[in-house]
């Protein structure tokens, strides 16, 4: 990206081929959900082509998009409040962190402030 920070890997679909392309570059297993859906509707993993293509048959049903997403299980999702100000100081005023691992929808996880699993070098990253 600009600013240097690598992000996860993820391209849109409209069609089972363009979707299998995708997941060919991103790389098995991949996450799949229905663009523009709340609440993980047409949603889920996949570890290869026959289980994509299964997910996606049913998916297109209900949506003509989908993201196809590297798959980040195993990762922690912690958030930052930062404020900034017109001279562009700026100051940590909490970090939280999902309860739940990667992959559950924020709205449906329980956020513990302050982060509570981090070890010293991941807190100070």
């Amino acid at each position: 990206t600009v600013i240097g920070e690598e992000t996860p890997r993820s391209q849109p679909a409209t069609t089972v081929d363009e979707a299998i392309r995708v997941a060919n570059v991103i790389g098995y297993p991949v996450l799949v959900r229905a663009a523009f859906a709340l609440g993980g509707l047409g949603s889920g993993f996949c570890h290869n082509e026959t289980e994509l293509v299964s997910l996606l048959e049913k998916t297109f049903t209900k949506t003509s998009q989908v993201l196809i997403d590297e798959d980040l299980r195993g990762w922690k999702e912690v958030e930052y409040e930062v404020m900034r100000d017109v001279d562009g100081n700026s100051i940590i005023i909490c970090n939280m962190e999902n309860f739940d691992p990667l992959g559950i929808h924020t709205g449906d996880s329980i956020v513990v402030a302050p982060s509570q699993t981090l070890n010293n070098d991941e807190y100070n990253m």
